[in-house]
């Protein structure tokens, strides 16, 4: 069974289904000029309402570390997602001093961009494997550059994958966790109540 991470969290309805169905982690986005992009102050507000047993990650992507600490404290959040260029130092840095659990995203576009993991190894808690699209299309490669990363023996999150294809990237990565965000949209910033349902009961193989 897989873990499930729902991504681009924007409002209190979708939080509270993701919940309901099972989700393991919910993520807020705090990246400047994002569409997904949440104030902390609605962040906050939707956090205090779900139970206290949720996950919940704020993404940041090369933000400063006092940005990150006030909003840390401000969501009270357990997680930290980083996805861009901030080092293995920085990475650890932000766990150690505010006492979050920290998800780096690592950009995968063939296998020469393998080792880079290796430096953050013992520098962040879980990986967010993103592999490279083309024109819209899964590079022909993904799963077996997602399947080399596991040899890192660290918890690895699949992301980009939808309903359509979520039980092939299971059987053919076996990752620690599944992430999910646009794909599982009926409308921009609305989830689809239905595909989050089939997403998480296929991630947790109820389906």
């Amino acid at each position: 069974m897989a873990k499930v991470k729902i991504s681009g969290i924007t409002n209190y309805d979708d939080a509270l289904d993701a919940v309901n169905l099972g989700a393991d982690f919910l993520a807020f986005c705090f990246i400047r000029d994002c569409s997904k992009k949440i104030s902390d102050k609605l962040a906050a507000d939707i956090i205090s309402k779900l139970p206290p047993f949720v996950s919940c990650v704020g993404v940041f992507n090369n933000e400063e570390e006092k940005i990150i600490a006030k909003t840390i404290k401000k969501c009270n959040l357990k997680n930290v997602q980083l996805n861009g260029n901030e080092s293995a130092q920085f990475c650890q840095n932000i766990g150690s001093a505010y006492g979050v659990k920290v998800f780096k995203r690592i950009k995968i576009d063939d296998e020469t961009s393998l080792p880079q993991l290796q430096s953050y190894v013992s520098n962040a808690d879980y990986f967010i494997i993103d592999a490279s699209y083309a024109e819209g299309e899964i590079i022909k490669h993904r799963y077996e550059l997602i399947s080399k990363a596991m040899d890192f023996k660290v918890p690895i999150f699949v992301c980009g994958v939808g309903v359509e294809d979520v039980k092939e990237a299971l059987e053919k990565t076996s990752p620690y966790g599944i992430d999910a965000g646009s794909r599982l949209e009926r409308l921009p910033k609305r989830k689809d109540y239905d595909k989050m349902n089939d997403f998480i009961r296929f991630a947790h193989g109820l389906k």
